[in-house]
Parts: structure tokens; sequence; C-alpha cells
């Protein structure tokens, strides 16, 4: 069984190796934290924390302003060193998500935490709020602290991460959740999103529905956006309903809970744009949204324009709480199973760097809510 080997325990494995079979003597100079951060292409925070490992363990001294010293080679002491390799110690895990709330991500949060502490793991947790910078910045930052693998919830967003693109590149072991990103190969567990939506237009339809809305945030190669505005086009393929383009809109760009945004500007002008679009197109009788926020959002445009939900326009959604003050109907995710199987594939990964990728796909199930109804003719 292979062991686990954050970047800091790399460097220190390496100069222990140098160190043990006599290549760096006693009182030999041991390279400086900027020569090994520029060596191994980590920061200088990673490398004296292998220097500062290799000092508490008495390989080596520490003298300010003249460097770090062999102080022996003796192979005797390895009770340190077994220790470090020993898996049944605790190990840390890096996990950055954009946010969470009742609708989606607290399930994850509490599942990949109880999984994690089944296996003895602990957590580093990191918000984004969708911002590619602090995600990067998030990464650089666990790494610094020793974080043996990633679990992340990417954001948003056209451009790869290229942090992430560079740790899988190496090997390192890193699990994204929710949706895959494009030009990664890294392995992912997430919902069908693109057949999920498939069977949520598809309740629609066979409920005698024919114009069907859909509305979403832009995609910009976010891949569980583009699946599911793909699983919009797939069903009215499939039913054999055509398809009124005009009836997809993708420019909600705020999708934050509603109750945390009614002052922010980009929701103001999220209003006006659903406004508008519900207005021209006062002929759709449902609305597939793509995220439960948006829902809300939905159900309050309509509201002002004084049309009710459902009676006049049906309403579906992704991830309806329970405790929501409309109750959806919904795709649920299954949360915990998403965050067992992450878990569980980041161990994996730790244990066997050849591990193959993997691509998993959990089950949803649709729930039935207050918000849509059998069209009928008026």
């Amino acid at each position: 069984m292979a062991t686990f080997n954050p970047l800091y325990l790399k460097v220190y494995n390496l100069l222990l190796n140098q160190i043990r079979s006599g290549k760096l003597k006693q009182g030999d100079k041991v390279p400086s934290e900027k020569e090994l951060a520029d060596q191994f292409d980590v920061s200088r925070i990673t490398s004296k924390k292998a220097l500062d490992l290799l000092s508490e363990e008495n390989y080596i001294e520490r003298i300010q302003g003249k460097g770090s010293f062999v102080i022996h080679s003796d192979t005797a002491i390895d009770a340190s060193y077994s220790a470090m390799q020993d898996s049944s110690k605790r190990h840390l895990i890096g996990f950055i998500l954009p946010g969470f709330d009742e609708s989606y991500g607290v399930g994850l949060v509490k599942g990949i935490e109880k999984r994690c502490s089944e296996l003895g793991f602990t957590i580093l947790l990191k918000l984004s709020y969708g911002r590619k910078e602090i995600e990067e910045q998030a990464v650089n930052d666990f790494l610094d602290m020793g974080a043996e693998g990633l679990i992340v919830f990417p954001v948003h967003g056209e451009h790869v991460n290229n942090k992430l693109l560079e740790l899988v590149s190496k090997n390192f072991p890193v699990v994204l959740i929710d949706r895959f990103i494009k030009g990664i190969p890294a392995s992912f567990v997430c919902t069908d999103h693109r057949r999920a939506t498939v069977e949520l237009t598809n309740h629609l339809i066979k409920m005698g529905h024919r114009e069907i809305g859909f509305i979403s945030p832009p995609s910009e190669g976010t891949t569980a956006i583009e699946e599911r505005v793909t699983g919009f086009h797939i069903a009215h393929s499939e039913q054999g309903v055509k398809l009124n383009r005009d009836y997809i809109l993708t420019e909600i760009k705020n999708s934050m809970p509603i109750h945390e945004i009614t002052e922010s500007h980009v929701f103001k002008e999220d209003n006006m744009i659903l406004d508008n679009f519900l207005k021209k197109h006062r002929s759709m009788t449902a609305i597939v949204a793509c995220e439960h926020s948006i829902g809300e959002q939905v159900a309050a445009g309509l509201s002002r324009l004084g049309r009710r939900m459902p009676d006049d326009v049906s309403v579906v959604c992704f991830d309806s709480p329970e405790n929501s003050r409309i109750q959806f109907t919904h795709i649920k995710q299954d949360e915990q199973n998403i965050a067992i199987k992450a878990v569980n594939l980041l161990k994996e990964k730790m244990l066997d760097s050849d591990f193959a990728v993997q691509q998993i796909f959990i089950p949803h199930t649709i729930i039935e809510g207050e918000t849509a109804k059998a069209f009928s003719i008026k």
C-alpha cells in the first residue's frame, strides 16, 4: 500500500533519503528554502516546513544567517520517519466550494465532514464565493498547510483554474464535485445534470405543457449549466415537441439565495431582465429554473406581473429545501452519496497515485411540490 505524500513531505523525503544514503554527509550544507522552492516548484512555506521537520527530528541544524547543516546520517533514527508514513494518523484534506445553503451544499459539507471523520481525515474548508482568484489562493494555502488531497466544487466560468490543472498534471490527488472542468482530467462525482433536466422537462410535457421556458445563469464553460441546457433541448426532441429558442433565458447573473441579495445591484438588473422576459413571453405555460434561487426569482417575477403559480405558470427547479417557503416540484440531488463517493475516490487516489480517473454520476429523484400542475386550455 502506498503512503500519503503531500508536497512538503515529498521535499522532506528526498532530503532525508540523501542524508540516509550518505549523499548529504555530516556537516554538509542543505539547499536553502529558496533553492528547494525553485527546485521543486513549491512555495517557500512548503520548503520551510520540510526543513523544519528535518530539524525537529535532529537530522539537520538550522543556523540563522548561515543556513541548514546535516547533523548526522544515522539510519537508526527512524522512529519519527516511520510515524510519518503511518497511514493510521490523521491527514489534512482541503475542501473548496463557492458557498452553500439549505437548497444545496449543506448536505455536501456535512457528508464530506462525516466521511472524512470516519477515515481519520481532518478537513480544511474554504468558500470561494464564486470567484476564481479566491479558489486558486485557497488551493495554494491548503498545499502550504500540508493538505494531502483536495475536493473542489469549481466556480462558474470558462477559464480553467491553472493551479488545479498543474496539480492534476503532477498526479496530485484532486476530486471535483457537482461538475467537471473541460481540460482537467480529474476524477469527478456529480448528478447527471443532462439526464435530470430531460426528466424534469419531460415531467412538464407529460402534464400537457408545450410552451416551456428555461432560465439559468450564463453557462460560460460551466459544465453543470451546459448539461442542463442540453437536457432541455433533448427532452423536446425526444417527446416530439417543438422547441421555442426564444423561451430560453441564460442571462441571470446572480444565483445566490433570494433573501441574501435583495439589495444587490446585480439582483435588480436580473429582475429587470426577468420581468421583460416574462412580459414578452406570456404564452409560456411552464418554466424550468436551472437552480432553486432562480425558481424563487421567477416566482417573485410572476407575482409582480399579477400571475399565479401554478395556475397561470408551472415552475420547476433543482434543489428545493424542505423548509422553503415555496415547495417547488424539483430535482433532488443525493448530496450525501456525492460526498461519500468523492471522499472515497480521493482516498483511493491518495493511496495509489496510478489510480485511474473515475467519472461517477449519482442518481437523483423528482420530488412533487406545489408549483406544477397539468395544463388545461382556459
